[in-house]
C-alpha cells in the first residue's frame, strides 16, 4: 500500500509539472500577442531580428544554385572553360555545389582533352563563380571566376606542350587557373616516361600592371625542388623565363623573341655564384647556343626529338674546390637521380686551362657522357704540372645502395719522371725509370674512401706493389689529403724499388 501511495504522488507531481510548463508557455504567447508592438519597437530585439533576417536571406540567395538543373550548368561550365581558356573538359561524375570558402561548383574524376585525346585526369575540379547573377543563371549563363584543378595527372608528349603554351595566350582577364598537387608525366613516342614533374602549386593569370600572361609554379623534378616563372609579353613579342633552384644553387633567366620563325634569345645562368651568358636559337626540333666571350667560350646544341644534348665549354680558369665530397653540387645531382633516365643522352666536353684551386693541375679535358642512365668520364685527362698526364681509360659513376661510387681504370704517362720525384721528395734510392703506370680504382664518394687494384708498371705487375696495395686497402678511413697523399706516393715507390 505504501508503494502505491508513493507512485501516486510521483504521478501527481509529473502532472502538476506538465500543467505548469503549458501554462507558462501559454502566458508567454499571450504576452507576445498583446505586446508584440512594444517588443518589435525595442532596439535590441529589432537589431537581432534584422540580423537574423539578413542571414537567412543571404543564405537563401547563396543556396539558389542548388535548385538549378545541374546538366544545364555543367554544359555552361564546359562551354565557358573552352571559350575563355581553350581547355576542353569532360565530366565523368555529377556536378555538385559548395558554399565554402566561397560559392563554387565541383566535380570529381574530370578528364582534360586535347585534339580528341585525353591528356589529363583531375581528381577534383572547383569552378568558382560570380555572385551577382544567381537569379539569372539559366538566361545569362554562368559567370566563371577561378578554376582549381586538384591532384591532376597529365600524360604529355612533345606536341601536347601546346596545351600549356595556349594557357599563356589567353585574353586578358582577372581570373586564375590553378593546379595543386599535380604531376606531369613527360613521355616519348614509344609511350615511355622520360621524367615526372611534380606541381605543388601552379597559377596561370594575367598581370594587368605589366600587360603579361604569367605562369608561376612551385615544382619538383628528380627530387630537386624549383620555382618556375614564365611571362608572355605579347606587346614586345617575348617570352621571359626564370628557373630557380636553391638546392642545386642554379638560377636561369631566359629571354626569347618569338616574332621570327627562328626564335632567338639570351640565357643568363648563375651556377654556384658563377655567372654565364649564352645566346641561343630555337628551331622546330632543336636548340643551339653559344657565347661570345674571348676567354671563356661555350657552344652546343639540343635535339628534342629524340632528346640529345651536346656541348663544349672552354675556360681559362675554373675552381673545382669541394667538387668530390658529399656536400657538393655534383653529389646532389647524382643523388637526385636526375641522370638515371635511359632516354637521356648527353655528351659534354669541359676544357679548363688552369685548375685554380690546385696549382699543380692544368689542361683538364673532362668528357662527360650520359647514356641509358650511366654517367661516364672515359677518355678524360688532366696534367700534373708538365710532368704527368693522367687519363681515365674507363670510368663510370653510379649510385649503389645509397652510396655514390666511381669505378675506373687510370693510366699515368710519365713525361718528366725526375721532376715528378722531386715534387714528392721521393728518396733518390727509390727513383726508378718508369714510363707508364696503370691501375684500377674504386672511390666511394659518400664514405670518402678509395681502394686500388691491378697495378701495372711498364706493362708488368710487381709483387711488392701488390702487397703494398693489399695492405693499404685493408686500412679503414684511407682518405687522401695533401700530407697523406704525399706519404702514399713515397711509400709506393719505396715498395716498387724493393
Amino acid at each position: 500500500m505504501s508503494n502505491f501511495n508513493l507512485f501516486n504522488k510521483k504521478i501527481k507531481k509529473q502532472i502538476l509539472y506538465i500543467n505548469d510548463f503549458i501554462e507558462r508557455n501559454f502566458n508567454k504567447i499571450k504576452y507576445l500577442k498583446s505586446n508584440y508592438k512594444e517588443i518589435l519597437l525595442n532596439k535590441e530585439n529589432r537589431l537581432i531580428l534584422i540580423i537574423g533576417a539578413v542571414v537567412i536571406l543571404t543564405l537563401s540567395y547563396f543556396l539558389i544554385p542548388t535548385f538549378y538543373d545541374k546538366n544545364v550548368i555543367q554544359t555552361q561550365i564546359k562551354n565557358q572553360i573552352n571559350k575563355n581558356y581553350g581547355v576542353k573538359v569532360k565530366f565523368n561524375e555529377q556536378l555538385n555545389y559548395g558554399l565554402l570558402p566561397k560559392p563554387h561548383f565541383f566535380s570529381n574524376n574530370l578528364s582534360i582533352v586535347r585534339n580528341g585525346k585525353k591528356i589529363g585526369s583531375s581528381k577534383t575540379l572547383k569552378v568558382f563563380i560570380g555572385i551577382g547573377q544567381f537569379f539569372s543563371f539559366e538566361n545569362d549563363g554562368i559567370d566563371i571566376k577561378d578554376l582549381v584543378f586538384d591532384k591532376t595527372d597529365f600524360n604529355v608528349y612533345l606536341n601536347d606542350l601546346f596545351f600549356f603554351e595556349n594557357l599563356l595566350k589567353t585574353p586578358p582577364n582577372s581570373n586564375k587557373i590553378i593546379f595543386k598537387q599535380s604531376k606531369i608525366f613527360f613521355k616519348n613516342e614509344e609511350n615511355e616516361v622520360l621524367f615526372i614533374n611534380k606541381i605543388k602549386n601552379g597559377e596561370f593569370y594575367y598581370d594587368y600592371n605589366n600587360f603579361q600572361n604569367l605562369l608561376v609554379s612551385k615544382n619538383e623534378v628528380f627530387k630537386i625542388p624549383y620555382k618556375l616563372t614564365i611571362k608572355n609579353d605579347k606587346f614586345n613579342k617575348k617570352i621571359l623565363i626564370n628557373f630557380n633552384s636553391k638546392k642545386i644553387r642554379l638560377n636561369i633567366d631566359s629571354e626569347t623573341d618569338y616574332d621570327n620563325e627562328v626564335k632567338k634569345g639570351l640565357l643568363d645562368i648563375i651556377f654556384i655564384s658563377k655567372s654565364t651568358s649564352l645566346n641561343y636559337q630555337v628551331k622546330k626540333n632543336s636548340l643551339n647556343f653559344f657565347s661570345k666571350k674571348n676567354k671563356n667560350n661555350y657552344n652546343g646544341f639540343i635535339d628534342f626529338k629524340p632528346f640529345y644534348f651536346s656541348s663544349n665549354f672552354n675556360y681559362e680558369g675554373l675552381s673545382f674546390k669541394n667538387l668530390l665530397n658529399d656536400d657538393s653540387i655534383f653529389y646532389d645531382l647524382i643523388k637526385s637521380q636526375l641522370f638515371n633516365n635511359i632516354n637521356l643522352n648527353v655528351n659534354v666536353n669541359l676544357n679548363v686551362k688552369d685548375v685554380v684551386n690546385v696549382r699543380e693541375l692544368n689542361n683538364l679535358s673532362l668528357k662527360i657522357g650520359i647514356e641509358e642512365g650511366y654517367i661516364s668520364l672515359t677518355n678524360s685527362n688532366i696534367f700534373w704540372k708538365d710532368d704527368l698526364k693522367i687519363t681515365l681509360k674507363d670510368c663510370i659513376i653510379s649510385d649503389i645502395d645509397n652510396d655514390i661510387i666511381i669505378v675506373g681504370k687510370v693510366k699515368l704517362d710519365m713525361i718528366d719522371i725526375d721532376n715528378f720525384y722531386r715534387s714528392f721528395q721521393v728518396n733518390k734510392n727509390y727513383r726508378k725509370s718508369i714510363k707508364e703506370i696503370e691501375f684500377d680504382f674504386v672511390h666511394n664518394l659518400t664514405q670518402n674512401e678509395t681502394s686500388f687494384d691491378n697495378i701495372i708498371i711498364d706493362k708488368k705487375s710487381n709483387e711488392n706493389i701488390d702487397e703494398f696495395i693489399f695492405n693499404y686497402n685493408l686500412k679503414k678511413g684511407n682518405e687522401f689529403n695533401r700530407i697523406t697523399f704525399t706519404n702514399f706516393i713515397s711509400s709506393f715507390f719505396k715498395s716498387y724499388a724493393g
